[in-house]
């Protein structure tokens, strides 16, 4: 059995603590704590890059949910336009529609899909496909809802029709 004194440490072992640390064992201890501190370095360093992105990014599209907001609008509008039946009505959305769209751009925000083009599923949401032979495979044959990007972030998908054959 070990006797411990009244602190509570094997007094055996008290010798091999307070044995004197060579050179060598001084020059490894050193070169540890070297080697813990450019890890933690290193690992703040990346923490900090991560989160100097994440800021620039946010900042970025700070406008995004405002924009998003307001798509539902020009949405409407667009549905204005094809519903009413007076002309003076259409040509009066379709003023505000192209007005609303050129303040949407100045903000770098800017429309995709259109019909004809090929679908890209990045873009795109097809709702249904058709079947027409006279029609490119993956064309694009209707819009129910345009895409929108903003800056280089797609805020909304496109809503299609797409031709399969």
């Amino acid at each position: 059995m070990s006797k411990k004194n009244k602190n509570g440490v094997d007094s055996r072992n008290k010798s091999s603590s307070t044995k004197k640390l060579t050179k060598k064992d001084l020059e490894l201890l050193i070169s540890s704590q070297e080697d813990k501190h450019l890890r933690l370095k290193a690992e703040f360093d990346n923490y900090r890059k991560r989160k100097d992105s994440e800021i620039s990014s946010l900042l970025k599209y700070e406008g995004k949910s405002f924009i998003m907001d307001f798509l539902s609008i020009l949405d409407n509008i667009s549905r204005g336009i094809e519903s009413y039946k007076e002309d003076d009505i259409k040509k009066a959305l379709l003023v505000v529609k192209d007005d609303f769209i050129k303040k949407l751009d100045v903000k770098g925000v800017k429309p995709f899909g259109k019909v004809g083009d090929n679908f890209d599923p990045e873009l795109h949401e097809a709702l249904t496909t058709t079947n027409d032979p006279k029609i490119d495979d993956n064309s694009i044959v209707e819009i129910y809802e345009s895409g929108y990007k903003y800056k280089d972030l797609i805020i909304r998908h496109a809503k299609v029709v797409v031709n399969k054959k």
